[in-house]
Parts: structure tokens; sequence; C-alpha cells
């Protein structure tokens, strides 16, 4: 996958028609809950096959501009609660699978990060935004032209720090990065 800006929700959809697909969107309720708080920085972090991507997908398709996902959660516990609608599809999201990036790109992952997300903006935004600028000034002036919040989600964020034994310039230069 690698990097998506406003993704739609075909991740989420293929793992809702799994035949062992069970219900998580009570995440959701609790992210919610932290949306506009100082807790609005949030890690899951679990052991490897615990479902963290499948969550990526699920939060994905919540919170997406990029799609319309109200019929797709209709059915799950999120669709009780009385922020259902207030929060669903209404940010600009950016997924970045950080594992399938680093696989290509080697000792460049963040630019190579930066790179892609630019390439999104671009198709999105075309010549409205200045791409001179660093990319937290890109996003604020996503978040100034559109009035959109934006949920970032780094799947397999910690890849970078399991997999690369040059921790003095790659890691620390991921982790700035993250900063």
């Amino acid at each position: 996958m690698g990097l998506d800006f406003n993704p739609g929700n075909d991740s989420f959809t293929k793992d809702t028609n799994g035949k062992i697909y069970i219900d998580k969107t009570g995440l959701l309720k609790h992210l919610n809950s932290c949306l506009k708080t100082p807790e609005c920085c949030i890690s899951l972090s679990h052991a490897r096959r615990f479902g963290k991507s499948q969550a990526a997908g699920m939060i994905t398709a919540y919170y997406s501009l990029g799609c319309d996902s109200k019929a797709l959660f209709s059915d799950f516990e999120i669709a009780s609660s009385p922020d259902f609608e207030v929060h669903l599809n209404k940010y600009n999201v950016i997924r970045v699978d950080v594992s399938s990036i680093a696989d290509f790109s080697g000792e460049n992952i963040v630019n190579e990060i930066i790179t892609r997300i630019v390439r999104d903006f671009k198709k999105a935004y075309g010549n409205r935004l200045d791409y001179d600028k660093s990319i937290n000034e890109l996003i604020y002036d996503i978040y100034e032209l559109s009035g959109k919040a934006f949920v970032i989600i780094l799947d397999e964020w910690d890849c970078i720090i399991r997999n690369y034994s040059d921790k003095e310039q790659i890691v620390h230069g991921y982790l700035q990065f993250l900063h």
C-alpha cells in the first residue's frame, strides 16, 4: 500500500467481508473522545499479528474525507454512539504503511515518506500550495484551505526501530521526523 492521502474504505471493507472479522469499532468511540484534547496523540502498540493494521484500516475508513463509510459502519458498535456521524468521514487523513515504504527506500525512509505525501498533496491541491515549504507547513496550509483537521495513521511505525541497526543516523532521523 505505502501511503494515501484521504484514502477510501477499501481496506476495511475487505476486512469486514472476511469470515472471521470481529467488531472492534468500539475503539473509534475512545478515539473520538480524545479528539481535540491533549490526549489526541495516540500510539496503538501490541504484539505482532494482533490486528493493528486492521485497526488502521478501520480508523482510515471512519475518519477519511476520501470516502462515505456510513453504510459500512452501520451494523457495528460505533453506529450506536451519539458521536458516530459527528466524526464520520470528516477529517483529512494521511495513512502511511511505514514498512512497505521502508522495503523500497532503505536509508532514505524519511525523504521517501515526505516525497510520497507531497506527491499526494499535489494530486489533491495542484498549484494551490507552495511545495517548497516543509511538510508540517503544507499540512497547516491544507488545514487552512479545507478547514479540516488531520488524522495521521502510521501503520508499522516501529519497523525502522526494529529493523535498522544504524541507530545514530537512520533511526535518530526517523524519530526526529515523527516528533
